[in-house]
């Protein structure tokens, strides 16, 4: 990083910007040894030694004090009087010699050119590596270098700023871009990050292995399915026949769960028209789906009725759960019970999550008849065996069944836990 100041000085000036807050009750995390490593792109050994320096010159102070938004004091630094005044020497000698101290004290504020060009090469193969990174990564995957280049935090990883990763790679010939993302894109198939790989890989140009990981991992993928993976998923414009079925699939449910059905309903198209049963089969399931989602139940069930036609839906439970579901959300509530007692006969302790969802519907169904003891005994199930992170829907459910029957008391307490009171300084 060009500069005529030391790691030392650099420290002093960065406190600098902070010194107004040293009375205040919360402070930043700048302030703290990790907050001025990773500004300043030095490792937390490092600041610790040079604060311990300046402290023993009484140039800085050190105080306990609450970080904002943590929840107890840490170790935190201050200018004293001599500090501010070295400081202040510091700065006119910055402005003498046409030294931008913002890059300095915060990479955030270094441009990616001059970064760049006051980098040896051996120290540039790293800076390139590190920005093509799109989250945090172990300092450890890359060589040292000679200079504090790359911000590492407390845990050893490292975070690049986006402009500055832009910046850089806007300097580097594709080629060499690419074989970095190649680099990333092996790192994290080691880290087990397959949505990271699969960005990774793109970018690197290896679409075939895109397509394997997706067909193999769109699963695991899909279980924290957002729009930032429709649109690294939707890259993929024209898999190889060996892949297709199974990468458009995870792209059209990869769009269901994003809400972008209009791309979801043209992949269904495509799987449809399909010559492959299975492929056809799992199209119109999840064109059955999305319709679902846009409350086009009418529609929802002829798409799931056609793929049951397909003659295939023995072997996948899961279609009886979405009819029943759209029986049951259309007022249907005996086709519903009828289709899942078959289900569950059929399905017993094969898939957890697929008999969870089972009790639950059939819950629902006998709720919404009047018959709160079954919606009791099936909801009940249901809540005993998920893993759902969100439990207000089985006790919304329960909480109505309880009242039903007569038992406030326990209608209450599962109301309660609906919207349970905020803990002491909660927002």
């Amino acid at each position: 990083m060009p500069s005529n100041l030391t790691v030392s000085e650099r420290i002093v000036l960065h406190l600098l910007q902070h010194q107004k807050l040293q009375d205040s009750y919360d402070v930043p995390i700048d302030v703290s040894q990790d907050g001025i490593a990773a500004s300043l792109c030095i490792s937390r050994a490092h600041a610790a030694i040079e604060l311990k320096k300046l402290k023993e010159a009484g140039e800085v102070v050190e105080k306990l004090a609450h970080i904002r938004k943590g929840k107890t004091k840490r170790k935190v630094y201050f200018l004293s009087r001599s500090g501010e005044e070295k400081a202040s020497k510091i700065k006119q000698y910055a402005v003498s010699e046409g030294i931008d101290i913002g890059p300095l004290i915060d990479i955030r504020k270094c441009r990616g050119p001059d970064l760049w060009s006051s980098l040896s090469n051996e120290n540039r193969t790293v800076l390139a590596a590190a920005c093509v990174f799109r989250k945090p990564f172990r300092r450890e995957a890359l060589p040292g270098t000679s200079v504090a280049l790359l911000p590492v935090d407390r845990s050893g990883m490292v975070e690049m700023p986006v402009p500055l990763r832009k910046e850089v790679l806007a300097l580097i010939p594709a080629k060499e871009v690419r074989k970095w993302q190649s680099f990333a894109a092996d790192y994290w198939l080691k880290e087990g990050e397959y949505r990271e790989r699969l960005y990774h890989l793109l970018e690197a140009g290896r679409e075939k292995e895109a397509e394997m990981l997706l067909a193999s991992k769109g699963s695991l993928l899909l279980r924290d399915s957002d729009k930032d993976l429709l649109e690294i998923v939707s890259r993929i414009e024209s898999p190889s026949d060996r892949y297709a079925a199974k990468v458009r699939q995870a792209q059209a449910e990869t769009a269901r769960i994003a809400g972008d059905h209009e791309y979801c309903f043209r992949m269904c198209a495509e799987m449809v028209s399909s010559q492959d049963r299975r492929e056809r089969f799992e199209g119109l399931m999840i064109k059955g789906k999305a319709l679902k989602d846009e409350g086009g139940l009418e529609e929802a069930l002829d798409s799931l009725l056609s793929a049951r036609s397909i003659g295939l839906h023995l072997d996948d439970a899961g279609l009886e759960c979405e009819i029943a579901e759209v029986l049951l959300l259309s007022g249907h509530q005996e086709q519903t019970i009828d289709i899942l007692d078959t289900l569950l006969r059929r399905e017993r302790a094969k898939d957890p999550e697929l008999i969870e969802r089972a009790y639950y519907l059939i819950g629902m169904a006998h709720l919404k008849q009047g018959s709160a003891s079954e919606a009791l005994r099936y909801l009940s199930k249901s809540l005993a065996i998920t893993k759902a992170a969100d439990k207000k829907p089985w006790y919304r459910a329960l909480a109505d069944a309880y009242t039903q029957v007569g038992m406030e008391g326990k209608a209450k307490e599962f109301a309660a836990k609906t919207d349970p009171p905020k803990r002491w300084g909660e927002v």
